[in-house]
């Protein structure tokens, strides 16, 4: 019995002295370390994941599907679709907004094509630089219990990842200035990364989403620092990084918008790039697709020439705009409000061949002309195209509970 005993630890140690270094034939950009917790199993791993237990093997060079907790495994992270690997799908996760739905009941009702999803639950403290605090509905409607979403995700395989954004406050709160906060130095960026590990641990997320816009264009090297210390502390432990960008075709340091990421630093230090492939017309613009093909190619193309592909999700819109034509700021719809609109009007929903997207105009009771731009199941498959050519990652759905019920048959493909 003592022989059996010591020949089992031997394996043991022998299985985690493998698995603690990037194996040969596996890159460290395309692998991300997990560690093994008490109940999982190589199947669990692999569907929580979108791999293969057989890759899990060859990927660890395990000799058996036998794992011990604190194990640390390398997630091979390869080309989606054809290839054979699972697309990795990613579902942003917002409460009742007014007269749209909470993301509950998509992510109940999908949760075999969700990979993740990625609760609006967090924003960085006005009153306390580097703080986070936790808010569920910014429309005061209320929300349901975090702790029991988490475990519903868990049960149906859906790893879950806490968002932290500088987004949609009460009154008059300077976002930037937030930002700027957070990334002054070595103590407030430690102060915000120690605060969102214990939230980590707390609630038992599976890693961060990072959805920190409207950053100063002097704290750029800022944020990516923020990332790298961020992923060095995450990363060993089994957490995944995944951070927000703004879609952009180059790196133009005069835009406020987009020149504050640098996405090849922001790539290096991550295990999940999101491009916001969306807003190619929005809140600041006039009337004009949501995300027209060519524009998103473009973004994709720039994008992998930087960021490594199998790391960038690609950010699919399941919203639309109703613009009053000529005034700005856009009335934020769903894809069913926008049919429900087109069919009280009692218009035809068009087809742009060019921005291969649904479009549709119509006039108000007041004679003012509209048009309404949107995106559906049809649009999402030209996107997709583009996520098999460029072999990324997967994509990420802004937001559950607003998209085309059909897009999930899409995904099915």
């Amino acid at each position: 019995m003592a022989k059996a005993k010591t020949t089992a630890v031997i394996l043991l140690c022998i299985s985690i002295l493998l698995a603690a270094s990037v194996l040969p034939g596996v890159s460290p950009a395309m692998a991300q370390s997990y560690i093994i917790r008490a109940g999982d199993t190589l199947f669990f791993i692999g569907q929580k994941f979108g791999v293969q237990v057989e890759d899990l093997i060859t990927a660890n060079n395990l000799s058996s599907d036998i794992i011990y907790p604190e194990q640390r495994l390398w997630i091979p992270l390869g080309p989606p679709g054809p290839s054979g690997t699972s697309r990795y799908v990613l579902g942003f996760y917002v409460e009742q907004e007014h007269d749209l739905p909470s993301s509950y009941g998509s992510m109940t009702a999908n949760s075999s094509q969700i990979s993740a999803v990625a609760p609006f639950w967090y924003r960085l403290e006005p009153d306390s630089p580097a703080g986070i605090e936790e808010h569920h509905a910014p429309d005061g409607s209320g929300a349901g219990d975090p702790l029991a979403i988490i475990s519903e995700a868990h049960s149906n395989n859906i790893q879950v990842l806490a968002l932290i954004h500088n987004m949609i406050y009460p009154g008059r709160v300077d976002g930037a200035g937030l930002a700027a906060a957070l990334l002054e130095n070595e103590q407030t960026r430690g102060v915000f990364i120690n605060r969102l590990e214990s939230i980590i641990k707390e609630y038992g997320y599976d890693g961060v989403n990072l959805d920190i816009e409207n950053i100063r264009l002097a704290d750029r090297d800022k944020f990516s620092l923020l990332v790298k210390e961020l992923f060095e502390l995450l990363d060993p432990q089994g957490y995944k990084v995944t951070v927000c960008v703004p879609a952009k075709t180059h790196d133009n340091l005069q835009s406020s918008w987009s020149g504050p990421f640098d996405y090849a630093k922001i790539g290096r230090y991550s295990h999940g790039v999101i491009i916001m492939t969306y807003d190619e017309h929005g809140y600041s613009s006039g009337p004009g697709p949501i995300a027209s093909c060519g524009w998103v190619r473009d973004v994709v193309k720039y994008a992998a020439q930087n960021i490594p592909p199998e790391k960038i999700l690609l950010g699919i819109p399941g919203y639309g705009f109703d613009w009053t034509v000529g005034q700005a700021g856009p009335r934020y719809i769903s894809f069913g409000q926008a049919v429900d609109l087109a069919n009280s009007q009692r218009v035809n929903i068009l087809w742009d061949s060019a921005a291969q997207s649904p479009y549709f105009n119509y006039n108000d009771s007041g004679g003012r002309e509209h048009q309404v731009w949107f995106e559906n199941a049809s649009s999402l498959t030209h996107k997709l195209d583009l996520v098999e050519e460029y072999h990324l990652q997967g994509i990420a759905i802004w937001r559950l509970g607003m998209e085309d019920p059909g897009v999930w048959e899409v995904l099915k493909g």
